[in-house]
């Protein structure tokens, strides 16, 4: 038999409740040290995706020790038949050239949305929690920055 590579993800039907929210985890985007870029200012549904999509998941490889959450969840789902697609490695995920190249692939993207030219940028990760009259900031903690050359 053949290795099966994908349909990798299934999406199972909401049988449980949604338990509420306890904490969040906010990433605070700010350009030229005063612009703080509101994602909900952008009406079109992939400028928002695209302002906090490819942010948060580039976060999550940093978290994951700089490696692709998708490689890690398919060498534990295929064992040793992920060697069969490691050699792809590089076109399909995102190792160190791509991740090297990131902020400077967002700050572009900022520019293009934003209309403002981009000369710093600051990611912060925002820490928070709800209580029952608001939101409460608990720490906020530089994640990446980036500086014009």
């Amino acid at each position: 038999m053949g290795d099966e590579v994908t349909p990798f993800f299934v999406w199972g039907m909401y049988s449980e409740k949604e338990k509420p929210v306890q904490a969040v985890e906010i990433l605070k985007t700010t350009i030229n040290g005063d612009t703080v870029v509101n994602v909900y200012n952008y009406t079109n549904g992939d400028t928002r995706f695209f302002l906090l999509g490819p942010l948060a998941y580039f976060k999550k490889i940093k978290d994951n020790n700089n490696q692709d959450p998708t490689i890690t969840f398919l060498q534990t789902k295929l064992g040793r038949h992920y060697n069969n697609i490691r050699p792809f490695e590089r076109a399909l995920f995102n190792t160190g050239p791509q991740q090297q190249e990131f902020l400077n692939w967002y700050v572009r993207y900022l520019q293009q949305v934003t209309f403002i030219p981009v000369n710093t940028l600051r990611v912060e990760v925002v820490h928070a929690h709800y209580t029952s009259q608001n939101l409460v900031t608990d720490s906020v903690n530089l994640f990446a920055t980036w500086q014009r050359h």
